[in-house]
């Protein structure tokens, strides 16, 4: 199996490389979610005809290391794991594609490894301090607590009490498979992590940045995108932040038209 491993504290990440000779693209889902997500995203699917896909699960998810202690979860450390795995799958730079949580990464691989990516693609998330009184907060916070007495069966019945988007089978199947004690930390470590970047205006890196229309983060992500000299903020009307990363009409142009203004020269 394919492993590679952070050399500050040795935690391990699991990944899948479809090879190929199309420029790389590094996919990391959200809070939660095992890789395998990622591989069944239309969106992502889409990309894959044309790109050589590395797929990663984040540490405490998936076939990943599964840490307990909040401070395994800061982000700098976890940049390494993504830099560790494409030194393992032998890729200097990469389209860096992340949802959600894999946003937030993302992000945070801009701010601390930048000379590994080609481009970011952002979907559902933000670089600044995440706010008490974006009601999700509570609410994840919530459900996390219920999983630490409950396991992830607490966290799930918790979670659909207040969404308003149902969850399917498949995925409350993948929510269950969770160890509660991993993603309790993780969380824990985000709520306390504050802002990613001190000076997003001296980023270089060709950005996406999207986002479903209403969402509590949409104004910071705009923000940002505003920032960022060399980004792009694209809203998408109709959308939650559940069903955004699955759109594909609005979204596939501009994720080609960034990838190809910042592929890699050839040798």
């Amino acid at each position: 199996m394919p492993w590679a491993t952070n050399p500050r504290d040795g935690v391990r990440s699991y990944f899948e490389d479809t090879g190929g000779d199309g420029s790389p693209v590094l996919v990391y889902t959200g809070l939660a979610d095992p890789l395998e997500e990622a591989q069944q995203n239309p969106l992502v699917r889409a990309l894959a005809y044309e790109h050589r896909m590395v797929f990663a699960d984040h540490r405490g998810h998936g076939r990943s290391d599964k840490p307990h202690d909040v401070d395994s979860y800061a982000l700098p450390t976890r940049v390494l794991d993504a830099v560790a795995v494409l030194d393992q799958a032998d890729v200097e730079r990469a389209h860096v594609l992340g949802f959600s949580w894999g946003a937030r990464l993302g992000f945070a691989i801009g701010e601390h490894a930048p000379e590994r990516a080609l481009s970011l693609v952002l979907c559902g998330n933000q670089p600044y301090a995440w706010e008490e009184r974006w009601p999700f907060v509570p609410m994840l916070s919530e459900a996390l607590d219920a999983a630490q007495h409950s396991g992830m069966q607490g966290f799930l019945d918790t979670l659909e009490s207040t969404l308003s988007d149902a969850l399917g089978e498949t995925v409350r199947r993948r929510l269950l498979d969770n160890d509660p004690r991993a993603i309790g930390a993780a969380w824990r470590s985000a709520m306390s992590e504050g802002a990613i970047s001190r000076d997003l205006t001296a980023w270089r890196l060709p950005c996406l940045i999207y986002m479903a229309g209403g969402e509590e983060m949409y104004a910071n992500a705009a923000r940002a995108a505003a920032e960022i000299p060399t980004a792009r903020f694209l809203a998408l009307s109709g959308h939650t932040h559940l069903s955004a990363p699955y759109e594909v009409e609005q979204v596939l142009p501009a994720v080609r038209a960034l990838f190809a203004a910042a592929a890699p020269l050839p040798p």
